[in-house]
């Protein structure tokens, strides 16, 4: 209740200082967690950091624009041998520049708000922005700390598949059935995996021959037996 009401009365842009580019923000946002954020993280993007993949799992930790003059906070992992499926084909992403969300936690989706505490409007002063860098980073780091082998991945779709959601659930994101059949494969849980991948061809008409999803399965049946 008292964290409604603090996002209740959330306070707005201050209109007389003019916005920022996101270049500028993320230099700011980077300066913030230099020295904090693990040395083998890549910067990708303005406000879009990734890092390298242990046992096929990158990090990633991204600050999304919204509404309002609004940049949010979201981290979560990409599956390197998990193709990700835009524009109705898939495609690989197995390089950091290429990586994107298999799992995506962002915390709108279990407040229903953009939170204050890990969100910055673009005209802010610096040391906001720095503030809510730093506290996304925390609180990513403690997710990713309990995500740390494909099993970790897995288990985490089947715990955040209960939790209620008040904006996106597991189902809105296109990548959840994908991600989630293939890395049950590459854990040994083959049929549990084929199961999410059949509920993703269907879903999305996805042949399920199609060569780059019949590769991927390929590649996670390989990680199951070594």
């Amino acid at each position: 209740m008292f964290s409604s009401l603090i996002e209740r009365f959330r306070r707005l842009p201050d209109l007389s200082r003019a916005p920022q580019r996101g270049k500028v923000l993320g230099d700011i946002a980077a300066g913030a967690l230099e020295g904090t954020l693990a040395p083998d993280f890549q910067r990708v993007g303005d406000l879009f950091w990734v890092g390298s993949p242990t046992d096929h799992i990158r990090y990633l930790l991204k600050f999304q624009a919204m509404k309002g003059m609004t940049f949010s906070a979201c981290w979560g992992v990409s599956i390197d041998f998990v193709p990700i499926f835009r524009g109705g084909s898939l495609r690989w992403k197995r390089t950091a520049k290429s990586a994107d969300f298999d799992l995506c936690i962002d915390p709108i989706d279990s407040s229903g708000r953009i939170p204050s505490w890990c969100s910055f409007y673009s005209n802010d002063r610096a040391h906001r922005v720095e503030r809510a860098s730093l506290a996304a980073l925390n609180a990513a780091q403690r997710d990713w700390s309990r995500i740390t082998a494909l099993k970790d991945v897995a288990d985490s779709f089947e715990r955040r598949s209960k939790i209620e959601s008040r904006r996106f659930s597991l189902e809105n994101y296109v990548q959840t059935d994908l991600a989630w059949g293939l890395a049950l494969v590459a854990v040994g849980e083959a049929d549990r995996g084929q199961r999410h991948l059949d509920a993703f061809c269907e879903r999305f008409a996805v042949a399920p021959e199609t060569t780059i999803l019949a590769k991927a399965r390929s590649e996670a049946a390989a990680v199951a037996t070594g």
